[in-house]
């Protein structure tokens, strides 16, 4: 059974310079915060 880090691992997400990374290689060396943001306008 997958824990929800590793279905959520796959997923792809922008870095900094909008490039598509998977949100698991983000935390693969070190603990990550992720934060959503949402934009109205």
């Amino acid at each position: 059974m997958l824990t929800l880090a590793d279905r959520l691992a796959a997923i792809k997400v922008l870095d900094e310079h909008g490039a598509e990374v998977a949100l698991g290689t983000l935390w693969k060396d070190r603990p990550a915060v992720v934060a959503l943001v949402r934009h109205f306008g």
